[in-house]
């Protein structure tokens, strides 16, 4: 039995950005959340089933999934009651801070060099750049059934692909748990959903993936460690860079909902829920594909995959065609144009 406060607020198709038309429960989040505090527990007490050591995993873990359960409950208490954007911010960013303190932080990635250390001054406003970014991201692209849930399982996969090559064993099966949640998810959320991530799930994800990014990387060379991250996330962190850009162009709150994001755009095509989904999971694989391509040891791998991401990015927004870069496109040309005529 579905208790009705369960399924009304945000998952009901009353505001103009829904797409679904029925009423639908939004606490799968809640059998992520379980399912990865059930697993931490029986490798604590059955370490041998997991081919690890007594209290790698489960210290590992607790370290992750103790902010992360912050993020949950914040999550939780959005989907019944509602919470503000600078709340939510705000205790997101303790959470970050939390997790920058149990040793997961951007200052312990080797981003220079010689400074190996960049020191909490610098290392802890980054991180929770990182972890605000990322953690919202997926809250912002679960528009559409199974749409967070199946672009997070592909970044998972990356995380497990990473942890397997550096023997980060720990992360490997806190990934792999992770990625047999998410799956087991979809097999309800997928297009016609019967459940929704709700704000408790995306949060929740999109916190993780964000901390193990920083976790999973720490014994990997710096290139790998900064670059594949953020490139296997690429779709998430573009639909929220786009948004945040063309609602500063067209002077608008950054905070304010719409119908504008990549997937609403894919919608307002004529593709169908399905395809949109689809179309945006072979975004997210490709990503993930191009983020392996780094592990190359050939120096001109990065550029490439860059480039690559760069062309690819650029023809995807004309196509999905924002008046705020189309315009902005046409203020630029006249002056290109007269740079142009005066240099002849």
């Amino acid at each position: 039995m579905i208790i009705p406060s369960l399924v009304d607020g945000p998952s009901t198709p009353s505001l103009d950005r829904h797409v679904h038309t029925r009423p639908i429960p939004r606490l799968g989040g809640v059998a992520i959340f379980l399912t990865l505090w059930c697993m931490v527990l029986l490798a604590h007490w059955l370490p041998g089933n997991f081919g690890t050591n007594e209290f790698i995993f489960p210290h590992l873990t607790i370290k992750i999934l103790g902010p992360a359960t912050i993020i949950f409950l914040l999550g939780l208490a959005d989907d019944f009651y509602g919470v503000n954007a600078y709340v939510k911010f705000a205790v997101e960013a303790g959470a970050a801070v939390l997790l920058y303190c149990n040793g997961f932080g951007i200052s312990h990635l080797s981003l220079l060099a010689d400074h190996p250390h960049l020191g909490w001054l610098v290392g802890l406003p980054l991180t929770i750049l990182w972890v605000l970014w990322i953690t919202n991201a997926f809250n912002l692209i679960d528009g559409l059934d199974g749409l967070a849930a199946g672009s997070a399982l592909f970044s998972t996969l990356v995380n497990c692909v990473l942890a397997v090559l550096f023997h980060n064993e720990g992360i490997l099966i806190l990934t792999l748990v992770l990625a047999g949640a998410i799956a087991g998810f979809l097999r309800y959320n997928f297009n016609p959903a019967s459940i929704f991530l709700g704000d408790c799930g995306s949060l929740l994800i999109g916190f993780l993936l964000s901390a193990v990014a920083l976790a999973g990387s720490q014994k990997a060379p710096t290139v790998i460690a900064v670059a594949i991250p953020i490139v296997s996330l690429g779709f998430p962190i573009l639909d929220v860079a786009v948004a945040i850009l063309r609602r500063f162009l067209s002077c608008k709150r950054i905070f304010d909902a719409d119908r504008e994001h990549i997937h609403h755009k894919l919608l307002g095509r004529g593709i169908s829920h399905r395809k949109a989904v689809l179309v945006l999971y072979a975004v997210s694989a490709c990503f993930g594909l191009l983020s392996l391509f780094l592990l190359h040891p050939a120096s001109t791998a990065v550029a490439t995959v860059l480039t690559v991401v760069g062309i690819g990015v650029w023809i995807g927004i004309q196509q999905l065609g924002y008046h705020e870069f189309l315009e902005l496109g046409h203020m630029a040309s006249p002056h290109l144009k007269s740079t142009s005529r005066d240099r002849q």
